[in-house]
């Protein structure tokens, strides 16, 4: 096995380690821009219903506990 086939080999194994991003982070970059742009703005205009709150705490908790990880690894 070459040099460079190791160094993939070992660079796959190391990310396949590190806790993945959830889809909001991907697509927002971050939970909490997320929120802070898009969920509060349409709570306040009325847009959103305040029990869109109940549902942001979930998906923090999925964010917090790995959830969207394990959903990854499906």
């Amino acid at each position: 096995m070459s040099l460079r086939a190791l160094q993939r080999r070992v660079k796959r194994i190391e990310d396949a380690g590190k806790p993945r991003q959830s889809p909001i982070a991907i697509w927002f970059g971050s939970f909490d821009s997320w929120v802070e742009n898009d969920i509060l703005p349409a709570i306040e205009s009325g847009a959103l219903d305040r029990d869109i709150v109940d549902v942001v705490a979930a998906l923090r908790a999925w964010e917090t506990d790995v959830t969207w990880g394990r959903a990854h690894a499906r």
